[in-house]
């Protein structure tokens, strides 16, 4: 890993679309870029390293609170030492498509890459279609990192990813969705929460385990958990993002199949700390 690769990279305003994050957002994109470093360094020689960003926003985004301007989590994985080999990097707005895919041909002109503008559920096969075959004997490897806003992510998207060698590292919108809308959710007409999850019999599991609503967020991480072990995944490894009052907001959850994975994960949460930079 890069000893000295930092993630927080400040950037001025180019008239494009930027995104507005809160200060929490720093410790995400510390941890996605740190991971992203001992990742692509530790696997370079014996894989192809695929990045997938299925929600990869415009590229740019303004801290709320100070108005500093700094790349995202895409923007941040094309600075590192030791590329990806291909980036494919998908968002629904195209506005957002249009403003990553300027930046990246201005920043990382020889940075192998393809912007999509897809409906990541509706369209993950095509997505995956369409990310080249290397000829080089080496297998494919890919690091995707899914962060949503909501519970707007199906777990059928995630079954498709998981059908390639991948690990993941996963934003669950379990404080800012799930519990806020709780008594939406618990209705037997939403299906938000059976996608997400992939168990369409949720309800009936949550009534039997006597779960309460202020459980709801632990049985969802719990569920999540299940869904992935049955795809062969190892227990997850998990970090809660707060915000400035210290209040949890979202977790970042990591999965993979293998042991080095967990392990680069554990490397990168233990050398990073709660506090923010000042901006």
């Amino acid at each position: 890993m890069g000893k000295y690769f930092n993630p927080i990279q400040y950037v001025e305003d180019d008239g494009l679309e930027i995104m507005e994050v809160g200060n929490w957002a720093q410790k995400k994109y510390k941890l996605v870029g740190k991971y992203c470093d001992i990742f692509t360094t530790g696997m370079r020689n014996k894989w192809n390293l695929i990045y997938v960003d299925l929600f990869s926003g415009p590229g740019f985004v303004r801290n709320k609170q100070s108005g500093a301007i700094m790349k995202n989590s895409a923007l941040i994985s094309m600075g590192l030492d030791h590329k990806f080999d291909f980036y494919a990097l998908n968002d629904f707005n195209v506005e957002n498509c249009r403003a990553i895919e300027s930046r990246i041909k201005k920043m990382h002109p020889e940075t192998a890459f393809r912007i999509f503008n897809k409906d990541a559920n509706e369209d993950i096969n095509d997505i995956i279609s369409n990310i080249p075959q290397f000829d080089n004997g080496k297998p494919d490897l890919f690091f995707c990192f899914i962060d949503p806003f909501s519970l707007d992510l199906n777990f059928e998207t995630i079954k498709t990813l998981a059908n390639y060698q991948s690990d993941f590292l996963i934003l669950h919108a379990l404080q800012m969705d799930a519990r806020r809308n709780f008594k939406y959710y618990i209705k037997p007409e939403n299906d938000k929460v059976s996608k997400f999850i992939g168990n369409t019999n949720w309800r009936v599991e949550f009534q039997n385990k006597n779960y309460n609503h202020k459980d709801f967020i632990k049985f969802l991480s719990d569920e999540y958990d299940n869904s992935m072990f049955a795809l062969d995944y190892q227990p997850s490894k998990k970090e809660q993002i707060k915000n400035s009052q210290g209040n949890g907001i979202y977790y970042l959850a990591f999965y993979s199949k293998h042991s080095r994975g967990l392990d680069f994960f554990d490397k990168i949460r233990k050398g990073d700390n709660d506090q923010l930079e000042l901006f």
